[in-house]
C-alpha cells in the first residue's frame, strides 16, 4: 500500500509539473501543442487613494481580529484583562522564539548551549527589534510590524489582482485571503505578514516587468523565509513569456536583477556562519525540530497515517486532518485554474505547494499556505462569474477562521 501510494502521488505531482511547464513553453513560442487560455489583461491601475483605502481597511480588520480574540479569550476561555494580557494571548509557539530573538539576538538566545534558533530567518526579527526600541514593548512591536505588513501586502495583492482581472476579482482575492482559516496568523508575532508583503510586492513588480524592484523585494522575501528564492522561478517564467521566445540576450541582461533573491539567502547563510561557525549551521539545528527535506509522497503518507490513527483525537482533528485536507484542495484549485492564469502564477504556486509539503515533520501547513498568495487569486478567478459561490466560499472560510482562531487561543495544536 505504501509503495502504491508513493508511486501514485509522485506520478501525479510529476505529471502536473510537466503539464504546467509545457504550457509555459507553449506560451513562450516552443513547438508544443499546449498553451494557456489567458484573457486579455484588464490593466486596471489602482490610484493612490484607493491603495490607502485598502491599507486602512486591512489594518482595521487586523485590529478588530485582535480585539475579538481578546473578547473570546476573556469570555469563553477565562482570563484577565488589560493590554498586557491581550498581547500575551499571541505569545504562542514560534512567537516565543521571535520575541526572544528580538530581545536577546541570535548570539544571546541559546538553549542547552546550542544556537537552535538560527533556523528562524532574520528580517522579521530585525524589524521587531527596531520597532521595540521605539515602542518599548517587544510583543506590541511584533504585532505592529505584522499589522502594518499585512496592510502593505494587501495593497500589493489588490493591485496585482486588479491589473489581471479587475477590481471585483481584487476585492474577492483579499476577502478569501483574510478569511482563510489560518489567516489569523497574519496578526501574530510571526513572519506571515512580512512574507505576504515581500512576496506580493515582488509578484507585482514581476508582472509589471520592473525587474530591479522585483529582485529587491525578492531578496527581502528570501531574508524572511526559505521560499523567497522561488520568486526567481516566477520572474524567469514571466520574463520569457513576455518576450514570447527565448531571447537569450534580453534574458542575460535581466538575469542579475532576477537573481537578487539569492542575496537574501546568502545573507541568511552569513548569519549562520557568524553564529554557528558554518554557513549551513541551520541544517544541524533543524534536527532538534525534527525537520529535514522529505519527498512529498512520504510527507503525505505520514500525514495520512496520523490523520487516521493518531493516538490523541484532539490533535488529530486540530493538526493532521486539516493538513491532509488542505493539500487536495489547493492542488485541485491549481489544476482547475492552470489554463486561466499566467505561468508565473501557476509555476510559482506549484513549487510553493510542493515545497510546503516536503518536510519530514509538517506541523504548520495551514500557516505556510496562508502566504501562498496566487491561490487566493485563483479562488477569485474560479468564482468570478458566480457571486453565490464567492459568498458561500467566504462565509465558509469565515466560520472555519473563527473555529481555528478559538482553538489557537485555547492552546490547541494549531501552529
Amino acid at each position: 500500500m505504501h509503495l502504491l501510494w508513493s508511486v501514485l502521488i509522485s506520478a501525479l505531482v510529476a505529471l502536473t509539473g510537466l503539464l504546467l511547464l509545457l504550457r509555459w513553453l507553449g506560451d513562450c513560442g516552443a513547438p508544443v501543442p499546449l498553451r494557456t487560455d489567458v484573457p486579455a489583461e484588464r490593466g486596471v491601475l489602482v490610484a493612490p487613494r484607493e491603495c490607502a483605502a485598502v491599507f486602512g481597511t486591512a489594518l482595521l480588520f487586523r485590529i478588530l481580529i485582535f480585539l475579538a480574540a481578546a473578547l473570546l479569550a476573556g469570555r469563553l476561555l477565562g482570563g484577565g484583562g488589560g493590554s498586557s494580557w491581550a498581547l500575551d494571548l499571541w505569545k504562542k509557539w514560534d512567537a516565543w522564539h521571535y520575541v526572544n530573538l528580538a530581545e536577546l539576538g541570535y548570539e544571546g538566545y541559546v538553549e542547552n548551549g546550542q544556537h537552535l534558533f538560527v533556523v528562524f530567518f532574520p528580517l522579521y526579527v530585525w524589524l521587531v527589534r527596531l520597532a521595540a526600541r521605539v515602542i518599548g514593548n517587544t510583543m506590541a512591536a511584533g504585532l505592529l510590524v505584522s499589522f502594518l505588513c499585512f496592510g502593505g501586502g494587501c495593497v500589493y495583492l489588490y493591485r496585482l489582482a486588479a491589473w489581471e482581472y479587475g477590481r471585483s476579482a481584487a476585492r474577492w482575492t483579499l476577502v478569501f485571503l483574510s478569511v482563510f482559516p489560518y489567516a489569523f496568523f497574519f496578526g501574530g508575532v510571526m513572519t506571515e505578514s512580512l512574507f505576504l508583503l515581500t512576496t506580493a510586492a515582488a509578484l507585482w513588480h514581476i508582472r509589471r516587468h520592473h525587474w530591479l524592484p522585483a529582485g529587491v523585494w525578492g531578496a527581502l522575501a528570501a531574508l524572511t523565509r526559505m521560499h523567497g528564492v522561488l520568486l526567481i522561478l516566477a520572474a524567469g517564467a514571466e520574463l520569457v513569456q513576455s518576450l514570447g521566445r527565448f531571447d537569450w540576450k534580453r534574458i542575460f541582461r535581466t538575469l542579475p536583477a532576477l537573481l537578487l533573491p539569492l542575496l537574501g539567502t546568502l545573507a541568511y547563510l552569513g548569519l549562520n556562519w557568524s553564529v554557528t561557525g558554518t554557513p549551513f549551521g541551520f541544517t544541524e539545528m533543524q534536527k532538534h525540530w525534527s525537520q529535514s527535506f522529505c519527498w512529498i509522497s512520504e510527507t503525505l503518507w505520514y500525514v495520512l497515517q496520523n490523520a487516521v490513527s493518531y493516538y490523541d483525537e484532539t490533535i488529530r482533528l486540530q493538526l493532521w486532518v486539516p493538513t491532509l485536507v488542505l493539500f487536495p484542495v489547493f492542488f485541485g484549485v491549481l489544476l482547475a485554474v492552470n489554463r486561466r492564469c499566467r505561468s508565473m502564477y501557476t509555476l510559482y504556486a506549484f513549487a510553493t505547494l510542493v515545497l510546503d509539503y516536503s518536510l519530514s515533520w509538517l506541523l504548520s501547513a495551514g500557516r505556510y499556505l496562508s502566504c501562498a498568495v496566487p491561490f487566493f487569486l485563483f479562488a477569485a478567478v474560479l468564482t468570478q462569474r458566480h457571486r453565490g459561490a464567492s459568498i458561500a466560499l467566504a462565509a465558509g472560510g469565515a466560520v472555519l477562521f473563527a473555529v481555528t482562531l478559538l482553538g489557537y487561543l485555547a492552546g490547541g495544536q494549531i501552529m
